[in-house]
């Protein structure tokens, strides 16, 4: 992965916000875009430009049911690239 994809993907662990659903997602598995709108009580644009962003730099997945939108973490994406950054920048191996 090159350097400013690392850069994209920790800015979007970097906001608060993006970090608090990547947590909540975690913890409470896959839920609908307007779930998680009202967990944290904000705009419905708000919500959509953060899972957006999220999913763009591959922290997320998402499947349509109907008319609802529903995200999940993708921890097999985060894990291969915590692995990548670490091998490639500090020489370490978590195998």
């Amino acid at each position: 992965m090159d350097k400013d994809k690392y850069i994209k993907l920790f800015r979007a662990l970097a906001n608060e916000e993006r970090l608090e659903i990547i947590l909540k997602l975690f913890r409470e598995g896959e839920l609908c875009a307007s779930d998680i709108e009202k967990s944290f009580f904000m705009e419905q644009s708000t919500t959509s430009h953060h899972l957006n962003y999220l999913k763009n730099v591959g922290l997320l997945d998402s499947r349509k049911q109907g008319r609802n939108v529903f995200y999940c973490v993708n921890t097999k994406n985060m894990s291969e690239v915590y692995d990548g950054f670490l091998k490639e920048y500090f020489g370490i191996s978590r195998s």
